[in-house]
């Protein structure tokens, strides 16, 4: 049997958990506890969703600085893509749209703020624990686990809190209800 507030195992009889100090007897003064179905800590989800959800929006809002810095010092690093129209006496011939949008937002900053939106949607999701945010969050950690270091360590802790079967039905459970 597990202790509903921080997981740890717990031997009947018992009355408060010796990790956490929660009190353990229901109403009746029965012991109440979860017994995981294939001996995992079925209470994975509970104790990690709100951290996951944090860190979820400060990755998103750290991948909209990078926009942010992206807009503001890419036209002195590599002015020929955010902002010159010309390189050397060589006009590109889209002066007027660069001028604007230049090309290099569309191949950097575009992506970058999409996948920040949706870092943050993510975070918020998980947060208002919504039913969608447990798949959009696998998907979306799988896809981060090549942004080394980082996003590689914010997919690995997102696909171990919310891919088991367990944290399925405990998310599910936690969505419902």
């Amino acid at each position: 049997m597990y202790c509903d507030g921080c997981g740890a195992t717990i031997h009947a009889g018992m009355q408060f958990c010796q990790r956490c100090g929660k009190r353990i007897v229901g109403a009746t003064g029965a012991p109440v506890a979860r017994m995981s179905p294939s001996g995992a800590d079925v209470s994975r989800v509970r104790r990690n969703i709100q951290l996951l959800a944090v860190l979820w929006m400060a990755y998103g809002a750290l991948r909209l600085v990078s926009l942010a810095w992206l807009a503001v010092f890419g036209r002195i690093i590599l002015p020929s893509i955010f902002g010159a129209a010309h390189w050397g006496n060589w006009s590109y011939g889209w002066e007027a749209a660069n001028w604007w949008f230049p090309v290099g937002f569309w191949f950097g900053g575009v992506p970058i703020f999409v996948f920040g939106a949706a870092y943050l949607v993510l975070g918020w999701a998980l947060h208002e624990r919504k039913a969608w945010a447990r798949v959009f969050g696998l998907v979306l950690g799988f896809l981060v686990l090549l942004r080394i270091p980082f996003g590689t360590a914010l997919g690995i802790y997102t696909i171990w809190v919310l891919l088991p079967e367990d944290s399925r039905q405990e998310y599910e459970a936690m969505a419902r209800g």
